[in-house]
C-alpha cells in the first residue's frame, strides 16, 4: 500500500481558481444580441437627454446652462452655495462682458449696441455675433481673392516665364495661408460663441465623462494607476489652489468658463473625478437628475434587464436564448428590475428626514430640545449606522441585483436580500472578483476599441488617399476633401468635433453630418460591449457568490415554465391515437391485465376456477 502512487491526469482550474469562471465574459459580451440591446438603450437615453430634456431646461431657466469642465470648477469651489454664487456672477457678468468685446470687433455693430444688444438679450446677441463672423469670413475671402487676382495680373505681365511660375507660386502660396488664417479665426471665433452660449445639462455631464474616460485610457497606457491622488484631494474646496500643491495648475479666476482640469493624474483620480460628475449633476440640478435619472432607470430596467437575461442563461446552460425572449422576461419583471436599486435610496431618505431631521426639529426647540437630543443621541446613532449599511449595500451590491432577477426569476426584495447578504457574508472575496474582472474587462475593452480605431484609420486612409484629388489646403497642409468632412480619428477619439464651417458649400455639409452618424456609431458598438461585459462580469460574479455563500451549483437557474404548458396542451390531442380499440368478443379471453376493463377480467378468473374446483372433488 506504501509503494502506491497516485497519478493526476488533470486539473480543474476553474473549481481550484474560482475567479476564473470571469473569463467567460467576453464570450458572453461579443454576443450580437446583447450588443444590439445595448445599442438601443444608449441611444435612446442620449437622444431623450441631449435632444427632449436639454432644450427643455434650457428654455425653462437660463440657470441650466452648463460651461465647460464645470465639474472640475465645483470640486475647487469651498461650497455648493459659494459655486452658485460664482457661476451667477460669471453669467450675468463675465460672459455678458466677453460677448460685449466680440460684438465690437465685427463691423457695423457699434459700441453702444453691442453693449446693449449684450444686456438685453443674449440670445439673441449671440445669433448676431454668429452672423458678424460669418458675414466677417466671407468678406476676408472676398478680398483675399479680390487681391490674389489683382496682384497676379502684375505678375503676368513679367517677361521673364522662369520669374512668372515663382511668383505666381508664392502668390498662391501666400493666397492658401491667408485663407488658413481667416478659417482658423473664423473657427475660433465659433468655438469662443459655443462656449459662451454653453450646454445642456446632459450634454455637459456627458462631455466631462467623455474627458474622465479618455484620461482613464491614457493613464492606464501610461501605466499611471495612483499618480497625483493626494494632490486631487488637497484641491478639493479650494478656489485658488497653491502654488506649492500643484505648480502645473496657474492661479485663474474663482470661476471661468475655459477651467482646465490639470494633466498628470493617475487612473483613481479620474475614477474618482468620474464619479464626482455624477454628483455634481444631482447637487447642482436635482430637479434635471431627478427627472433624467428615472428615465434612464426605467430604459435600463428593460434593456440591462434583459442582457443579464441572456448573459444567465449562457453561464448556467452556454444556451443563447433570443432577443425577444430576453425583452419579454425583462417587460415581465419590470417593476423589480426597476425597484430593486430605488428601495434602499427610498429607506436611506426616509430614515434621514423623518428620524434624524425630526430629531433635529424637536432639538431646535429652546429648552427642551438639547436635551432630548442627548438623551436620546444613541437613536440617532443607530439610525445613521442602518443609514450607513443601506449605502455600503447600495453603493456595492447594486451590481449584483439585475443578475439576481435574472437568474432567480426573483422579485425587488429578493435582489436586495440577496446582494446585501452576498457583500457582507464575503467581503474580501467580492472585491477581489471585481478587481479580476475590472483588469479583465480593461483589456477586452482595449482590445476591442483598438480594433474598431484600426478598422476607422484604415477606412480613412485609404479613403481620404483618394478624395485628396479634391484638395483643401486651406484647412490643413495637404488636406483632402475627407479631412475636412471627418478628422483623423485617434485611439481616444473616433471623431474630433464637426466644423461644418469648412466645408465648402451645403452639400458637403449635410454629407459630413451623415458620416458623423456612422462614425459615432462605430463608436457607440464599442460602448455597448463594455456595457454588456460589464454585466455579463456581474452575472458571474453573482453565480459565484451564491456557490459560496448557499452551496448552489452554477447551472441553477430560473427557466420559464411555458414548453412544460405547451407539452400539456398538446397531450389530449395525441391520447386518442395512443389508446388500443376495445377488443372484440372473440378476443375477450386473450385480453391481458393491462386492459382497463377489469370486471370482466373478474368474471373470467371466476369461470376458470369453478372446473378446478370440481376436479379436486
Amino acid at each position: 500500500m506504501a509503494d502506491e502512487q497516485n497519478v493526476v491526469r488533470g486539473v480543474s482550474w476553474n473549481e481550484v481558481f474560482s475567479f476564473t469562471h470571469i473569463f467567460k465574459s467576453f464570450k458572453m459580451a461579443i454576443h450580437s444580441g446583447k450588443i444590439l440591446l445595448a445599442l438601443a438603450g444608449i441611444v435612446l437615453t442620449f437622444v431623450i437627454g441631449r435632444f427632449v430634456m436639454d432644450p427643455i431646461a434650457r428654455g425653462i431657466s437660463d440657470s441650466s446652462v452648463v460651461v465647460k469642465n464645470e465639474s472640475w470648477s465645483y470640486w475647487t469651489a469651498p461650497s455648493r452655495a459659494a459655486f452658485l454664487e460664482q457661476k451667477e456672477k460669471w453669467l450675468e457678468d463675465t460672459r455678458v462682458d466677453r460677448l460685449t468685446s466680440i460684438l465690437k470687433t465685427l463691423p457695423g455693430i457699434s459700441d453702444e449696441e453691442a453693449v446693449s444688444l449684450a444686456k438685453k438679450d443674449f440670445k439673441k446677441a449671440l445669433k448676431k455675433a454668429r452672423k458678424g463672423l460669418k458675414k466677417s469670413y466671407e468678406d476676408t475671402l472676398e478680398e483675399i481673392e479680390k487681391n490674389w487676382k489683382a496682384q497676379k495680373k502684375a505678375v503676368i505681365n513679367l517677361q521673364s516665364k522662369k520669374e512668372r511660375r515663382k511668383q505666381l507660386k508664392q502668390l498662391n502660396k501666400s493666397r492658401i495661408e491667408a485663407k488658413r488664417r481667416a478659417l482658423q479665426t473664423y473657427l475660433a471665433g465659433l468655438n469662443s460663441l459655443k462656449e459662451l452660449s454653453g450646454a445642456g445639462v446632459f450634454e455637459g455631464f456627458l462631455d466631462w465623462e467623455k474627458t474622465c474616460f479618455r484620461n482613464m485610457l491614457g493613464a492606464i497606457r501610461r501605466g499611471n494607476f495612483v499618480g497625483r491622488i493626494s494632490n486631487l484631494l488637497d484641491q478639493r474646496g479650494t478656489t485658488t489652489p497653491s502654488p506649492l500643491r500643484s505648480p502645473s495648475l496657474p492661479n485663474r479666476p474663482p470661476f471661468s468658463a475655459s477651467t482646465n482640469v490639470p494633466e498628470g493624474y493617475g487612473l483613481l483620480s479620474w475614477i474618482v473625478l468620474a464619479g464626482w460628475g455624477l454628483w455634481w449633476m444631482v447637487s447642482i440640478y436635482p430637479i434635471y437628475s431627478a427627472i433624467f435619472l428615472v428615465v434612464a432607470l426605467a430604459i435600463w430596467s428593460i434593456f440591462g434587464g434583459a442582457i443579464c437575461r441572456m448573459a444567465a442563461i449562457h453561464a448556467a446552460r452556454g444556451e443563447k436564448i433570443s432577443m425577444a425572449t430576453a425583452l419579454k422576461f425583462s417587460l415581465s419583471k419590470f417593476v423589480s428590475f426597476f425597484t430593486a436599486p430605488l428601495l434602499p435610496l427610498v429607506a436611506i431618505v426616509f430614515f434621514g428626514i423623518v428620524f434624524l431631521s425630526g430629531g433635529g426639529l424637536l432639538g431646535a426647540i429652546p429648552g427642551f430640545g438639547e436635551w432630548f437630543v442627548a438623551i436620546l443621541f444613541f437613536l440617532a446613532l443607530i439610525i445613521g449606522a442602518v443609514i450607513a449599511f443601506l449605502v455600503v449595500g447600495l453603493s456595492a451590491g447594486s451590481p449584483l441585483m439585475w443578475p439576481t432577477i435574472a437568474v432567480e426569476g426573483s422579485d425587488s426584495f429578493d435582489a436586495i436580500s440577496r446582494s446585501f447578504s452576498y457583500i457582507y457574508a464575503r467581503p474580501f472575496r467580492y472585491g477581489l472578483y471585481w478587481i479580476v474582472a475590472a483588469i479583465y474587462g480593461t483589456i477586452c475593452y482595449l482590445f476591442v476599441r483598438l480594433f474598431a480605431f484600426i478598422g476607422l484609420r484604415a477606412t480613412h486612409f485609404w479613403t481620404g488617399w483618394a478624395m485628396k484629388l479634391s484638395a483643401r489646403p486651406e484647412y490643413a497642409p495637404g488636406a483632402g476633401k475627407l479631412d475636412v468632412m471627418w478628422a483623423t480619428p485617434t485611439f481616444n477619439s473616433f471623431h474630433g468635433p464637426m466644423q461644418l464651417q469648412a466645408t465648402r458649400n451645403a452639400s458637403e455639409a449635410a454629407a459630413s453630418v451623415v458620416l458623423s452618424v456612422w462614425v459615432y456609431l462605430v463608436a457607440a458598438f464599442v460602448v455597448a460591449f463594455g456595457v454588456c461585459l460589464f454585466f455579463s462580469a456581474a452575472t458571474n460574479i453573482y453565480y459565484l457568490l451564491r456557490r459560496k455563500v448557499d452551496a448552489t451549483d452554477l447551472d441553477d437557474v430560473y427557466i420559464e415554465e411555458e414548453p412544460l404548458e405547451e407539452e400539456t396542451t398538446s397531450a389530449p390531442e395525441e391520447k386518442p391515437q395512443q389508446e388500443p380499440q376495445p377488443p372484440t368478443e372473440e378476443a375477450k379471453p386473450e385480453t391481458s391485465e393491462g386492459q382497463p376493463d377489469q370486471p370482466q377480467e373478474e368474471e373470467s378468473s371466476k369461470e376458470e376456477e369453478k372446473p378446478d374446483q370440481e376436479k379436486s372433488e
